[in-house]
């Protein structure tokens, strides 16, 4: 093994109780497709070990994900482990849609905010393109907490696709902070006609920011809301908990754009995968995950 590969194999082995060869060749995958950068499985086996036929290397990789079983907890260890120490984190809520031919691909990802970007902690593939629903972000969630435990969760952030009353409720009951952009469409209850949000927050000034006091009703809970007046639109954010800190800790929901920039065309060119079968794709962004940390 390269003294790189050396390195890596003893920063997984560490996390992964997997057979040594198996860590190696991951170890290995992983520093190709860094050298690489792209998910092409040709490019990766041509750089994946310069001694060995690159045919061999090929049907390696094509043995791994046909038939290696990868335990999501076990990823997600490893990216806990690869992050510096942290006691409290903001988790981060996002989806992504592809379609490579009549293939469509939807991601559904949490993520750890470090220093300006998300990094992959649990994903699971949609089998439908439109928005998730709430079973699909508590299931998610509830492997979050499995492996941070609540006390190291600071906030939960999620753009307008995370609404609704069952989930705002599931979260109030887990104890956990939640920050998540609401449509500033949304309807308050109490008077007819019925107000939209927005009008809490109309006279705001363009680049001004508000956080009401008083608690309101949206989506039928209790929250607190806080915006900021855009220059075409209003960015409203409810939480449960810690109204002041709302909006800035919504900002740094944008640290998984980084996240998926660095997937896509600026870093691992992800779009360029042949693979197809969701499983297979879930062990690819495991890989990419490692990676990326």
């Amino acid at each position: 093994m390269s003294p790189q590969t050396t390195d890596l194999y003893s920063a997984l082995q560490w996390h992964l109780p997997w057979h040594k060869a198996r860590v190696k060749f991951v170890a290995s995958f992983i520093l190709a497709l860094l050298q690489v950068t792209t998910v092409n499985l040709i490019r990766i086996a041509n750089g994946l070990n310069g001694q060995a036929d690159k045919k061999s290397n090929y049907r390696r990789i094509q043995r791994f994900f046909a038939l290696f079983p990868i335990d999501p907890d076990q990823i997600a260890q490893v990216i806990v482990a690869l992050l510096p120490a942290h006691k409290d984190w903001l988790v981060t809520f996002d989806r992504r849609h592809w379609q490579f031919g009549r293939v469509q691909i939807n991601i559904l990802l949490v993520g750890l905010v470090f220093q300006g970007v998300s990094f992959p902690l649990y994903w699971t593939l949609l089998p439908k393109k439109g928005n998730s629903n709430t079973t699909e972000r508590i299931a998610l969630m509830e492997q979050v907490i499995a492996c941070l435990g609540k006390g190291r969760i600071r906030a939960v952030l999620g753009d307008r696709e995370f609404i609704g009353q069952q989930w705002f409720k599931w979260l109030d009951q887990q104890g956990l902070t939640y920050h998540m952009r609401i449509k500033e469409n949304a309807v308050l209850p109490g008077t007819k006609p019925q107000p939209k949000v927005y009008t809490l927050f109309r006279d705001l000034p363009v680049d001004h920011q508000r956080i009401l006091r008083k608690r309101r009703w949206i989506y039928g809970q209790s929250v607190f809301l806080a915006a900021v007046r855009l220059k075409d639109e209003y960015l409203i954010v409810a939480s449960n908990k810690a109204p002041a800190q709302a909006l800035a800790r919504y900002q740094k929901r944008w640290s998984i754009e980084v996240l998926f920039s660095a997937l896509k065309k600026r870093g691992f060119d992800f779009e360029q995968t042949h693979l197809t079968d969701p499983e297979r794709i879930k062990k690819l962004i495991a890989l990419l995950a490692i990676a990326f940390t």
